[in-house]
């Protein structure tokens, strides 16, 4: 039977929202309504794109999620030890990190930021990973490192740009985002040319794995907790990396003598990065509104990120905001007044969400009146003038917000369904939790979420199936879990792992 969310902020303030108002709401409420059926319909077209995105999808073909193999076929379980390095690159600031892992799940953590310049952003690729190298060089000097010093330091390098990987520390860069336009960089391997500029300055550091974030998440939580089946981001933005038999990557073209033996060496299975915030951008089941529409037309990438437009922090304020601009032009929202921030293009940031739900949340931090709190965010963050703002104004921009928000969590949710469902055959069975280590802004701050995600689970999956799925807090998948994975990429080059370099 289909049902939709039962909504935990007010229908109206003290007095009956004014008839206007009330209706438009409930044809907003109407638009983003996602009954069960429909989260079924999407869960199950998620497993159909996993799974032609394993087989292999035309390369050039961006409607499809591509389900990229990370090359990772051992995950932790919290015993492993030893000194590893991390680099994050993927913005404005350069992170260096050394991870000692302790065993037992515990791990000490050195780390320092330096600042990429301008300049290296636009100047030749060569002169950014001589920065880059010598950053490591400042790092190893002048923070000091606990491995001995005839030990040559394994590196994970999270490197936060398209790249097309070939080898767990192989990746061709395909193009530069966020500010960066390095010259002679376009089809190089990212790997050789840290490594390149590592031996240039005469660094003992290897390169030993190109980490996305995802696995690195997938990783971090794994070591902390001794198993995990799926590494997640909601933040800014949304991915998912999960574990899968290597038998399903048929698109990697393994002979059965390499499947045999990668499964001698207890190499069975692989991180797989889904991109799944690409999925359907086709619209062929997301329930895509007008609000949507005017959001996907207006970003940098129209009609890519389908899903990512719907359900991550970059989005949902933008998405709100269009909800909101749409009553005031209908004349039933703050007197059919707008507001400079309100009329500009993000101009309402996901965090304000949170700030207009949180007064209304049972046990939070917030006390005393949550119209009035819902009053002050609305004229202090968007510039509206108190007389504009009544009781029914503050009750419908709270509701609209969490309209908004609740799609996007049950949306999410579909995403964890699809992931439990298409690892059934090797988890059935079993007692043991699942494990999804999720880390993102929406995960950490936006009220709620992880209740609104469960219970769309158990509206997908059943109570039985949805109560064996915990999520996890997992932090710093760019630190210690790009470690881990080095650790990992050395522990199968040992174990003789056919993955592991280049063909």
């Amino acid at each position: 039977m289909a049902s939709s969310p039962s909504y935990l902020l007010p229908r109206t303030s003290q007095d009956e929202l004014p008839a206007a108002l009330d209706q438009a709401l409930t044809d907003v409420e109407n638009q983003f309504d996602t009954p069960t059926d429909l989260l079924k319909q999407i869960t199950d077209r998620m497993l159909w794109e996993f799974n032609k995105g394993l087989a292999g999808a035309p390369t050039d073909d961006e409607s499809f999620m591509p389900m990229i193999p990370s090359y990772l076929q051992q995950v932790p379980h919290g015993t492993e030890k030893g000194t590893y390095l991390a680099l994050d690159l993927g913005g404005t600031n350069l992170r260096v990190c050394e991870v000692e892992l302790l065993g037992d799940s515990k791990w000490r953590m050195k780390q320092q930021k330096y600042k990429v310049s301008e300049a290296l952003k636009v100047g030749e690729v060569t002169a950014l990973f001589d920065y880059i190298a010598g950053s490591v060089d400042h790092f190893l000097t002048e923070i000091g490192t606990s491995a001995s010093e005839d030990e040559k330091l394994h590196l994970g390098f999270t490197f936060s740009f398209p790249v097309q990987q070939t080898a767990i520390a192989a990746g061709t860069l395909m193009s530069w985002t966020k500010g960066f336009e390095c010259k002679n960089a376009i089809g190089k391997d990212v790997v050789q040319l840290l490594q390149d500029a590592l031996d240039r300055k005469h660094i003992h550091v290897r390169c030993s794995a190109l980490v996305n974030d995802t696995c690195g998440t997938l990783m971090a939580a794994a070591y902390e907790r001794g198993d995990c089946l799926c590494g997640g981001i909601f933040g800014t933005g949304t991915n998912g990396a999960y574990v899968e038999d290597i038998d399903r990557l048929t698109k990697m073209g393994f002979q059965a003598d390499e499947l045999e033996a990668n499964k001698r060496h207890g190499l069975d299975k692989m991180v797989v990065n889904t991109e799944w915030g690409a999925f359907d951008n086709e619209r062929t089941v997301l329930p895509f509104t007008v609000f949507d529409s005017r959001v996907d037309r207006i970003s940098i990438n129209p009609r890519k990120q389908a899903y990512e437009k719907m359900i991550s922090g970059m989005y949902l304020g933008e998405v709100t905001r269009n909800v909101l601009l749409h009553l005031v032009d209908s004349q039933v929202l703050f007197k059919g007044y707008s507001t400079r921030a309100l009329n500009a293009h993000y101009g309402l940031d996901t965090a304000l969400m949170s700030a207009l739900e949180a007064p209304f949340v049972p046990n939070s931090t917030e006390s005393g009146d949550p119209l009035a709190a819902v009053r002050d965010v609305l004229t202090s963050s968007l510039g509206l003038a108190p007389a504009l703002v009544a009781d029914a104004d503050c009750s419908a921009a709270a509701r609209v917000s969490e309209v908004v928000g609740t799609r996007g969590c049950r949306l999410a949710a579909c995403a964890i369904a699809a992931t439990v469902r298409q690892t059934e055959q090797t988890t059935q069975g079993q007692e043991k939790e699942l494990v999804f280590g999720l880390d993102g802004s929406l995960v950490e701050f936006y009220p709620r979420f992880e209740q609104r995600v469960r219970d769309a689970l158990v509206e997908i999956l059943g109570a039985d199936q949805a109560k064996k799925v915990k999520i996890a807090l997992a932090k710093d998948g760019s630190g210690v879990g790009a470690a881990l994975c080095a650790q990992a990429a050395a522990a199968m080059e040992s174990k003789g792992a056919t993955t592991v370099r280049k063909d």
